[in-house]
């Protein structure tokens, strides 16, 4: 075998690798993101005259947003959550609209179901390992109230106003064209939910959720 052969055997499989070697690299090679996506659990408390009727902090919550990021430092998008209040009393006497009396075991739960239009402006600390921002939702919230005393039981529900502005910060474990992040976020929701005793429903929510960005 001549030296040309020789030369022609060996550079062949390194030839083909590049193309690899080079696609490989691009999968971990850092790019500033143009989407995000967080899924989330949330915990809320009910404040002002929702907290009135219902005390109880609300473990059943999950968040959804999808942001696209319409400069360096801002994005846009949408996002989806759920909420549900609830508490259970054991005995209450209350007054009925004919001037009597009920006195028994008493349950009351609230849905909350907003869709928004969210922003948020992300601060620049120089930092690659953690990204604290502003934001804000608007947008409806669909409720459904719900009221039993023994077996009676009463509902209400309607389209409601909502407003979201929140702070937070996106903890980064893993940077490349795909980022991933543990997203912390706290959340003030004042919305125009009225029922019963209830007058505009408002709550902060805590959110721990795992964020995408490409």
């Amino acid at each position: 075998m001549n030296r040309a052969r020789i030369l022609s055997v060996v550079a062949a499989p390194l030839l083909l690798a590049l193309p690899a070697s080079a696609q490989n690299s691009g999968w971990t090679q850092y790019r500033p993101a143009s989407s995000l996506f967080t899924l989330g659990y949330q915990i809320a408390q009910p404040i002002g005259s929702l907290h009135g009727y219902i005390d109880s902090t609300s473990f059943r919550g999950v968040m959804f947003d999808w942001r696209s990021m319409v400069s360096k430092n801002v994005s846009a998008g949408l996002r989806f959550s759920w909420n549900r209040f609830s508490e259970e009393f054991s005995s209450v006497t209350q007054t009925t609209s004919s001037g009597g009396t009920l006195q028994g075991p008493l349950f009351r739960f609230m849905d909350q179901l907003p869709l928004e239009f969210i922003a948020h402006y992300y601060i620049d600390t120089g930092s690659n390992l953690i990204t604290p921002y502003v934001g804000a939702g608007i947008g409806g919230v669909w409720s459904n109230s719900y009221q039993q005393t023994a077996d009676l039981g009463t509902s209400q529900n309607g389209f409601y106003f909502i407003v979201s502005p929140e702070v937070g910060a996106v903890i980064w474990f893993a940077r490349g064209a795909t980022s991933v992040g543990l997203n912390l976020t706290v959340t003030y929701h004042f919305t125009t939910i009225s029922f019963r005793n209830v007058s505009d429903a408002q709550s902060f929510a805590e959110t721990i959720g795992v964020t995408f960005a490409y």
